[in-house]
């Protein structure tokens, strides 16, 4: 019996089981398709994927093949322009801010090239049909493009097979949600105008709004329109678009001159909005699009399809590994449907924004709202709220039963624990001191969980060897598991199991004025943190988590 059977092979699918196979399980991955889609589709990638890819070891290479956007324009009648240049998102604790431009199929390659390298492979041409669960397990049915039906075993079904996704239909949940009534058109053309290259631009007017997202390549963009159906000049979403008809969109749309050439995908389209009321039936869970799908505002769905499937995959691998009790995978609804919500409500708001209301709102966005952005976006407070939400820095998981806290005793140095990353938060990117590492998502890395021991401001010599002793245990413990470090203030070089913190700056960041610890789950997110260290009650958070001590192997839930 398989661990997991993935069905589709997106950006989700091809997340989901890197993710799988990094963290040990056994499992297939099949798509419908004979042959991955050459189509650009989804383009933004945002700085929290490009985190998830870091953590994977391939960011560099999703930068080497992207387009970082360098900045962000609102051009309205009469040409009046907003430009805000996407450097003043460098205050963000990341080392991406900024959103980088790669069309899906590159990001799709890219994926499938880290699975490769994981010992998985895309199985093509094969549908599923239908599958039945039982409290061991689930049975599909696939059939092949020559008309050949396998059966296939498998704990768990993960269904990242799109909007119209075969396992959210045969698992009987629904996907509610509407359409909306606007009519668009994209095309992924070239683009000559005398506006920057590299920049994103949004063009509101009273015909509608035009989006451009820069593309790799030399005046490439992908451009899209949104506009009142009555306005749309030929055809309905099945005609097929052609270039010069997109030409002339643009022609009465665009404030500016454009003229667009070398088209490589034209279509026309309606928006939905929809979402599931729960992620997961039985032994069959969604993510990505069979979970939720939305208006392309902010550029977030692919984004999050990626990391429903980062959240998931290890606690389907600590779960099958009998490592923690099956309760755990509740917990993947109960934090990821809150993201989707939340998704689905301010895409919908940025959406309402850009298009909705008759000729007197057309008219505030063409003519008054150009004028007012300069103030609206040059504010830092809106550049904060604007870059947290399309960069997705700050999902957090506050509320979630995974997000625990044990404060004790008196600050020290001025600094408050509870001034540090929350449970439930990301972890931040910062400088660290360490064997082989010099920031904290190098640390980070790999599927286990990472627990970070603080000395404090004013460590002793024998705590802090102590410290060192208990980190060099629990990781021996634990195995693959855990990664255990001690982060010692006042000290300039790094040693086996030590974290350097000369100035004490980590200290003050994770407000570790005295002796603490944060325990990090291996999707980047804290899980933990407690002050003082008290061995045992460590142990204990640890066996709650990654199983009791002392346990031995790891045991396969049974088949």
């Amino acid at each position: 019996m398989l661990d997991a059977l993935v069905v589709g092979a997106g950006p989700t699918g091809l997340t989901m089981a890197s993710e799988l196979a990094r963290h040990g399980l056994r499992c297939r991955i099949v798509d419908q398709l004979e042959a991955p889609s050459v189509l650009s589709r989804a383009l933004a990638v945002q700085a929290r994927t490009l985190e998830v890819f870091d953590d994977f070891g391939i960011a560099e290479q999703a930068l080497a093949r992207g387009r970082r956007t360098e900045a962000f324009n609102v051009v309205g009648g009469g040409g009046v322009r907003t430009r805000v240049p996407m450097q003043a998102f460098s205050w963000m604790e990341t080392r991406f801010p900024f959103m980088l431009m790669l069309p899906q199929d590159a990001t799709e390659a890219l994926l499938t090239e880290h699975l490769g390298a994981l010992g998985g492979t895309v199985e093509r041409g094969l549908a599923l049909e239908d599958f039945r669960q039982d409290a061991d397990g689930v049975e599909a049915t696939l059939k092949r493009t020559d008309g050949r039906v396998e059966r296939v075993k498998a704990r768990w079904l993960l269904g990242c097979d799109g909007a119209r996704s075969r396992v959210r239909k045969a698992a009987g949940i629904p996907f509610e949600g509407e359409t909306y009534d606007d009519a668009c058109v994209l095309a992924d053309v070239r683009v000559d105008w005398p506006l920057g290259q590299g920049e994103l631009v949004i063009m509101p007017s009273m015909h509608g709004v035009v989006g451009a997202f820069p593309m790799p390549g030399e005046y490439r963009y992908r451009l899209f329109c949104i506009m009142p159906r009555d306005m749309l000049p030929e055809g309905d979403e099945s005609t097929p678009l052609t270039l010069e008809e997109m030409q002339g969109i643009l022609e009465r749309m665009s404030p500016v001159p454009v003229r667009v050439s070398e088209a490589r995908w034209l279509t026309r389209y309606r928006l939905h909005r929809r979402g599931v009321p729960r992620y997961r039936q039985g032994r069959v869970f969604l993510a990505g699009d069979a979970a939720h799908i939305h208006s392309p505002a902010g550029g977030q769905g692919m984004n999050t399809g990626i990391q429903d499937a980062y959240n998931l995959a290890w606690k389907l691998a600590l779960v099958t590994r009998g490592r923690a009790p099956e309760s755990l995978l509740d917990t993947y609804e109960l934090e990821r449907h809150p993201v989707g919500q939340m998704l689905l409500e301010g895409t919908d708001r940025l959406f309402g924004l850009m298009t909705r209301g008759g000729t007197f709102s057309r008219f505030l966005r063409a003519y008054v709202a150009p004028r007012l952005a300069k103030g609206l976006l040059g504010s830092t407070f809106t550049q904060r709220r604007l870059f947290h939400f399309v960069s997705q820095l700050a999902i957090h998981y506050r509320s979630s039963p995974l997000s625990t806290e044990r404060i004790w005793g008196e600050e020290v140095g001025g600094v408050r624990l509870e001034d540090g990353p929350a449970p439930g938060e990301r972890m931040p990117e910062l400088p660290v001191k360490g064997e082989g590492v010099e920031r904290m998502h190098e640390l980070l890395r790999g599927p286990q969980h990472t627990l970070l021991l603080f000395t404090g401001l004013k460590p002793e010599a024998k705590g802090r060897g102590e410290l060192v002793t208990l980190a060099r245990r629990l990781e021996g413990v634990y195995g693959p598991l855990l990664k255990v470090r001690v982060v010692v203030a006042g000290e300039g070089t790094p040693s086996p199991f030590v974290l350097a913190d000369g100035d004490g700056a980590l200290h003050r960041r994770f407000g570790a004025g005295a002796e603490c610890f944060y325990l990090v789950r291996p999707d980047g997110y804290v899980g933990h943190r407690e002050r003082p260290i008290e061995p045992k009650r460590l142990e204990a958070e640890l066996a709650r988590r990654l199983g009791p001590l002392g346990a031995g192997g790891e045991k396969r839930v049974a088949s």
